[in-house]
């Protein structure tokens, strides 16, 4: 079964940030670690809209990712500081992606491979 990528996007205002951020760097991602989910990263907008964040999590199937988000969100630690950062999250998507076939497997060959 491929690898799948969750892509979660959403908004906080820039003087919640910093509050936010700390959330996020200093709880949620050790919990995540702790039960087995891989974070590629935690993206935010440099210029352009302040606020946007871009967060990407690798799950090694769609099953896994089922079981392990489920897990997470299920998690009294997590749900302590949703309570806390719920409320300054805007527009928030999810996404579930899938490698793009060969393209996946071409992204990893050295460039002169590339045609």
């Amino acid at each position: 079964m491929a690898e799948v990528v969750l892509k979660v996007s959403y908004r906080v205002a820039a003087h919640q940030a910093s509050d936010f951020e700390r959330a996020l760097l200093g709880e949620v991602v050790p919990l995540a670690r702790e039960l087995g989910i891989e974070l590629l990263g935690v993206w935010k907008t440099l210029v352009g809209n302040v606020g946007e964040y871009l967060e990407l999590w690798r799950f090694g199937s769609v099953e896994q990712f089922e079981r392990k988000w489920r897990q997470l969100f299920s998690h009294p630690r997590l749900r302590e500081v949703f309570a806390r950062t719920g409320p300054v999250v805007r527009d928030e998507t999810f996404a579930l992606m899938e490698p793009l076939g060969p393209v996946a497997e071409a992204a990893k060959a050295p460039p002169h491979h590339l045609v």
